[in-house]
């Protein structure tokens, strides 16, 4: 949550950017301070969002064999999924694809969440890398449900690195929560002008044309606040403490970003 100092400073940028900036570059800076005002309202008003308790899984080189072969037998028990992904920000580039999160949820409701680390692979030669292609291989089927927050299309970037292909990809039947709370969203809160707080996407501020973000979903319908401030991670840094040796600062700075994604 920004200072009371911050907040006036942040506003005043919000609604001063110099008109020598002008084009995209306008749209880009107006759009981080409003990020910030936003994450501010969202932290200053709500409790911060606490997810359900789980096991996170690192998949990456240093993944044994064991681990991999009794995620392949809980997903092959499974049928319900929820899937995200992750990437950097390059300078003047395409964002460069970073991460696979899954969460497996159990018929016994237990949850496991695996962070697959794409730049910390082993080599595509050895059995650990054929074991996690199997663990895509179970995910992709089509008696599968998986839910997204957005368009599962953004998992075509990520076919690159050898794991699953696009057709892998199409087999399931995929749930897009985001397209479905707009629908909810603008089924249950039409506009009303007798209260003096309309939560209509209108008064919201959110265009007829536009998505929901996840935090601003989690916003008005928990009535919480989920942290987006490391949205812009290094998500390609090795997130897993067992990859390499790290010091006390570097374990915790992956910490945050680890339960931030």
């Amino acid at each position: 949550m920004l200072s009371q100092t911050e907040y006036e400073d942040t506003l005043w940028k919000y609604n001063n950017i110099p008109q020598s900036i002008t084009g995209k570059n306008r749209k880009n800076i107006r759009q981080l301070y409003r990020k910030k005002l936003i994450e501010h309202q969202y932290a200053s008003t709500y409790p911060p969002f606490q997810s359900s308790p789980y096991e996170l899984i690192f998949l990456n080189f240093k993944t044994s064999e064991k681990i991999l072969n009794k995620l392949i037998n809980i997903i092959n028990s499974s049928s319900l999924f929820v899937l995200d992904t992750e990437s950097v920000c390059v300078f003047k580039q395409e964002n460069k694809s970073a991460l696979i999160q899954f969460q497996i949820i159990t018929r016994e409701l237990n949850t496991y969440i695996l962070i697959i680390e794409i730049h910390h692979l082993p080599k595509p030669h050895t059995s650990t890398f054929a074991l996690i292609k199997t663990v895509f291989e179970s995910l992709f089927q089509s008696s599968n449900q998986i839910y997204v927050w957005g368009l599962i299309e953004e998992l075509e970037n990520f076919t690159q690195f050898g794991l699953f292909t696009s057709d892998q990809i199409h087999r399931c039947t995929y749930k897009n929560l985001q397209h479905d709370f707009k629908l909810y969203w603008q089924k249950n809160h039409s506009h009303d002008s007798i209260i003096s707080k309309c939560i209509c996407e209108q008064c919201l501020g959110i265009q007829a044309n536009n998505p929901w973000s996840i935090q601003d979903a989690v916003g008005h319908q928990l009535h919480k606040w989920l942290d987006k401030r490391l949205t812009r991670s290094p998500f390609d840094i090795g997130l897993d403490p067992n990859l390499v040796q790290l010091n006390s600062n570097q374990v915790e700075y992956r910490q945050m970003i680890t339960r931030y994604a």
